[in-house]
C-alpha cells in the first residue's frame, strides 16, 4: 500500500485544523457530562441482590446456564431492567443483581414481579419457586479500588514519560502522554453523550484503549526518528509528514481489522458485552486519529516554539502552497521513478530531495577533511626541513 507515500498532504501544515477539531469534540463532551453526568451502573453505584430458588434443577443435560441466562435476561429487557446482572448458582438457583431503587415499596413491586416472571419462566420445568431474600449490596468498584486505579494510572504515565524520553527525546514523551489524555477525554465524552451504562468493563476499556493508542504513537515515533537520523538537514516539518505518510497504512490497516472484529462483537455479543466493545471502538478509532492528528503535530509545534534562535524554514508543502497563491509555478524535481504531482512534491519526492542534500553535504566535510589534512602534513614536512 504506497497510496499514502505517493501523497503530498500537509498534516503539519494543518495542525491548526486537527487541534480545533480535538478542542470541540472534547468541549462538547465535557459539556455532557458537566450537565448530565455519567450513567454509573451497579458495579459503580450498588444496587439490590435477588435470590431464587428452584424445588428441581434447572440446568439439565438439555438445558445448559447460558440458555437459562438468557432467557431471564429477556425477561428483564422487557421490565426494563436489562443491564441487570445475572448468574445461574449451582443447578437450581438464580442471583439477580438489579439497580437499587428509591423507596421499600418500589423495591417490592418489582421483586414480586421479577420473582412472577421467573416462575411463568421454569415453574413447568423446575417446580414451585422461593425466594431467598433481597440484600442491598455496596458497589464493587468502591473509593479504595478507584483510587488504586488513579495511581496506577498516574504511575503508567510517568514510566511512559522516562521510557520515551530515554528513548527519543522529552517532547516527544510529553506529546505522547498529551494524545493519550486527549484518548481518555474524547473517549469519556463519548460515553457521556450516549449515556452508555458503565461497569466494571470501562476499567478495561480504558486502559485497553490507551495501551493501543501508545503503542501506534511510539511506532510513528520510531519511523521520525529513523528519517531524522537518514536525513539531517531536511525541515523537521518534513520528516514528520513524511514519516506519518510512511506509517499511515499501517496504522490504518492495524485500526480498521480490530474494528471489523469489534463491530461484530458489538452487534452480536449481547447486552452484557455491548457497553465494552463500544468503548473499544470509539476509542481505537480515537487513538488511531491521535496517534497521526495530535501527538506528532504537537511535537512540530514545540520545536518551533522553543526554538527561539532560529529562523523558522517553512516546509516544502508550504513553500509551494505560497507559491502557488503567488501564481508561481515551483520547479519541478527530476527524479528516476516518479512524476511530480499537479500540487507539489510528495513526501517521498522531499525525502530523497533531503537526502541528496544530506549526501552533498557529507561529501562537501569530506573534502574539507581532506584539506584539512593535507594542510597538516605540509605543515609538519616544513617543520622537518627548519631542522
Amino acid at each position: 500500500m504506497d497510496f499514502f507515500r505517493r501523497q503530498n498532504w500537509d498534516i503539519v501544515g494543518r495542525s491548526w485544523l486537527w487541534f480545533t477539531i480535538s478542542g470541540i469534540v472534547i468541549a462538547l463532551g465535557m459539556g455532557f457530562w458537566a450537565v448530565q453526568g455519567l450513567n454509573w451502573g451497579i458495579d459503580f453505584t450498588g444496587g439490590s441482590l435477588l435470590r431464587y430458588q428452584f424445588e428441581r434443577p434447572l440446568i439439565t443435560e438439555d438445558v445448559q446456564g447460558a440458555e437459562i441466562t438468557q432467557q431471564v435476561r429477556s425477561m428483564l429487557e422487557d421490565m426494563g431492567l436489562g443491564k441487570s446482572q445475572i448468574q445461574v448458582a449451582g443447578v437450581n438457583q438464580i442471583f439477580i443483581r438489579t439497580p437499587e431503587v428509591e423507596n421499600d415499596e418500589e423495591a417490592r413491586q418489582r421483586d414480586q414481579a421479577i420473582e412472577a416472571g421467573l416462575a411463568e419462566l421454569f415453574s413447568e420445568r423446575a417446580g414451585q419457586i422461593q425466594s431467598l431474600g433481597r440484600e442491598t449490596v455496596g458497589p464493587v468498584i468502591g473509593e479504595m479500588l478507584t483510587r488504586s486505579a488513579i495511581e496506577a494510572l498516574t504511575l503508567g504515565i510517568v514510566l511512559i514519560l522516562v521510557y520515551i524520553t530515554i528513548r527519543y527525546e522529552f517532547r516527544f514523551a510529553v506529546a505522547a502522554v498529551i494524545a493519550l489524555m486527549h484518548d481518555t477525554a474524547v473517549l469519556v465524552g463519548a460515553l457521556a453523550v450516549l449515556q452508555t451504562e458503565l461497569n466494571t468493563w470501562f476499567v478495561a476499556a480504558l486502559l485497553t484503549v490507551l495501551g493501543y493508542s501508545i503503542n501506534d504513537t511510539v511506532v510513528i515515533f520510531d519511523r521520525i526518528r529513523e528519517n531524522r537520523n537518514i536525513h539531517r538537514r531536511a525541515n523537521l516539518d518534513d520528516v514528520v509528514n513524511a514519516s506519518l505518510l510512511q506509517t499511515m497504512a499501517r496504522s490504518i490497516n492495524t485500526a480498521l481489522t480490530t474494528l471489523f472484529t469489534l463491530v461484530a462483537l458489538y452487534l452480536l455479543g449481547g447486552a452484557t458485552i455491548e457497553g465494552f466493545a463500544l468503548a473499544l471502538i470509539i476509542g481505537i478509532a480515537v487513538g488511531c486519529y491521535s496517534s497521526i492528528f495530535t501527538a506528532s503535530p504537537i511535537i512540530c509545534t514545540w520545536y518551533h516554539a522553543t526554538e527561539t534562535g532560529r529562523r523558522r524554514e517553512p516546509s516544502r508543502a508550504a513553500q509551494q502552497a505560497a507559491a502557488e497563491e503567488a501564481g508561481a509555478l515551483a520547479e519541478p524535481a527530476v527524479l528516476d521513478e516518479e512524476p511530480e504531482h499537479e500540487s507539489g512534491p510528495s513526501a517521498r519526492q522531499t525525502m530523497r530531495e533531503a537526502e541528496r542534500a544530506a549526501q552533498e553535504e557529507k561529501r562537501r566535510k569530506r573534502r574539507e577533511r581532506r584539506k584539512r589534512e593535507k594542510k597538516e602534513r605540509d605543515g609538519g614536512r616544513e617543520r622537518k626541513k627548519r631542522f
